[in-house]
């Protein structure tokens, strides 16, 4: 079994699109189909059919999604212990984020650690939200840091708040949107719009479902796993999407991004331990966690909310 086929398969089976994957992973569409017809070959099974709906995942290759997302991880985490393994004062902390976190605060947060506790080592997976829910299920994470969608992450977790954010819209300087300062959610009727899923899971904009149909929704799954990737395609084809305001920041000089004026689309962002998480290097993180939030509040206060 060939990793580079179980990663290229799970962005397949995200994005439904050979296309997509193959700009993705820097190949044409001819590699990833025989990529695919290997996997398909070695488990003696179809996981994608094309037809005229398009590609569509089998009930087999929904299976193996699962599977190969575990594998992955497995594997992730295997070198992860080797690397702690190899120096023995060393402690492993797995951390799973979603996505579509503010990459400013986590970038602040591993440098900290990296400084202050060197003999912590820090294992980053990015993770969409209901994969890092799995992966606290399963052991496989000890922190979790996510958008706070369901009350039991909060009941069956001890948590600490880090920060609140908002989503914004970004879209290219040439489109029609750009002329404006803020958008009206009637704004966006015309538009094909990109939304993650862990906005739609918050179920904090209701109305955004309205915006995106089952097709584009299984192409943002793919896309939103690769920030880079979206905001190529934000930049090059005639689309507006859902968008971290952290994240945003980091693009501004590049794409427009627009308030939301009528949608409430904050969110809140916390850190999970898992119960079997304890010790020291548990504190030193959450410690760290504080301190990395209270900082960014003071650099930036119209931003963060804590």
């Amino acid at each position: 079994m060939n990793l580079e086929y179980l990663d290229e398969f799970i962005h397949l089976a995200h994005s439904l699109s050979f296309r997509n994957t193959a700009e993705h992973f820097y190949v044409s569409r001819s590699v990833i189909s025989r990529h695919l017809a290997a996997l398909e070959e070695s488990l003696g099974a179809i996981l994608l059919e094309r037809g005229a709906r398009g590609v569509q995942l089998t009930e087999a290759g929904a299976v193996f999604l699962q599977e190969a997302q575990a594998m992955l991880r497995s594997w992730d985490l295997a070198q992860a212990h080797v690397r702690a393994a190899a120096n023995a004062s060393d402690e492993l902390v797995r951390i799973g984020y979603l996505r579509n976190g503010a990459r400013p605060f986590l970038v602040r947060f591993v440098k900290r650690m990296t400084h202050d506790h060197p003999e912590v080592h820090l294992s980053l997976l990015c993770m969409g939200y209901h994969e890092a829910r799995q992966a606290m299920e399963e052991h496989s994470i000890d922190i979790m840091l996510g958008i706070n969608v369901e009350r039991s992450l909060s009941r069956n977790y001890r948590s600490t708040p880090i920060y609140e954010d908002r989503f914004v819209v970004a879209c290219s300087r040439t489109n029609p949107l750009a002329r404006l300062d803020e958008v009206m959610f009637d704004d966006l009727r015309d538009q094909k719009v990109l939304v993650p899923d862990s906005y739609i899971a918050a179920g904090l904009g209701p109305q955004a479902r309205e915006l995106i149909d089952d097709e584009t929704l299984a192409e943002c799954e793919g896309l939103y796993e690769n920030m880079d990737q979206l905001y190529l395609t934000i930049q090059t084809e005639e689309c507006a999407a859902f968008v971290s305001n952290l994240n945003a920041s980091m693009f501004a000089s590049s794409l427009k991004i627009l308030p939301i004026k009528d949608m409430d689309t904050t969110f809140t962002i916390s850190a999970y331990y898992h119960d079997s998480f304890t010790g020291i290097a548990c504190e030193l993180c959450r410690q760290s966690l504080e301190e990395c939030k209270l900082a960014l509040a003071q650099e930036a206060p119209e931003t963060f909310c804590w």
